[in-house]
């Protein structure tokens, strides 16, 4: 399930018109991407997104002394697995945004694993968060209440949405058409459902 989730999440989306863009493996183990821009300007983007898959390769550490404690005290049935790993892809690029989004899937024991997003979002070179995607306070409040109505007005897609549910503090990727906020499983929708993509027109974000 939790292969199929990642495959999902990582459909193309992709303009090729901006830095040149690498996916290169941590300590050559594939189970840890991260992207390297090329470019003086993108040094310290490159920093961010290493420093987070080196957070995952140590969190995937103290699984493995987790489970071997687990296993001695009986709590882990023998042969299996922890483990939490990273990948990363390139989601859009062009001279002004570069979307880079990583999915970090974690299994600590239970009934399946759980795929976590952190997108690294460039706008003009630096990393920035959904708020300052957009042109204005007005227009972040406005993008706001448009996500949440195209939410509630599509239950089928996010049956968990409410009037609570917000977009704010979330990962997003950019588009052609905006942006898309993205939602974990069990944010908006089951875990079935896999990770949820919410859109937001242009209208409202900095070109």
């Amino acid at each position: 399930m939790i292969c199929l989730l990642v495959i999902t999440t990582f459909s193309n989306n992709v303009s090729a018109t901006g830095p040149t863009v690498k996916i290169k493996h941590y300590k050559n183990n594939k189970n840890f991407q991260y992207a390297v821009i090329s470019g003086t300007k993108y040094k310290n983007a490159n920093a961010k997104m290493l420093k987070y898959t080196k957070t995952v390769y140590q969190a995937n550490a103290k699984l493995q002394t987790r489970l071997k404690k687990d296993l001695k005290a009986g709590r882990a049935m023998k042969g299996m697995e922890y483990w939490s790993t990273v990948s990363c892809r390139k989601r859009y690029n062009t001279t002004n945004k570069t979307s880079i989004l990583c999915i970090n899937d974690t299994y600590d024991g239970g009934a399946h694993g759980m795929p976590y997003v952190k997108s690294f979002n460039l706008y003009k070179g630096k990393v920035i968060g959904l708020k300052s995607a957009f042109k204005s306070e007005s227009n972040y409040t406005a993008g706001k209440k448009y996500a949440k109505n195209y939410m509630l007005n599509h239950p089928n897609n996010y049956p968990f949405a409410d009037q609570q549910t917000t977009i704010a503090g979330h990962s997003f990727i950019w588009t052609k058409k905006g942006l898309q906020v993205v939602f974990d499983p069990y944010e908006v929708a089951s875990f079935a459902g896999g990770i949820k993509y919410v859109p937001v027109p242009v209208e409202y974000l900095k070109k």
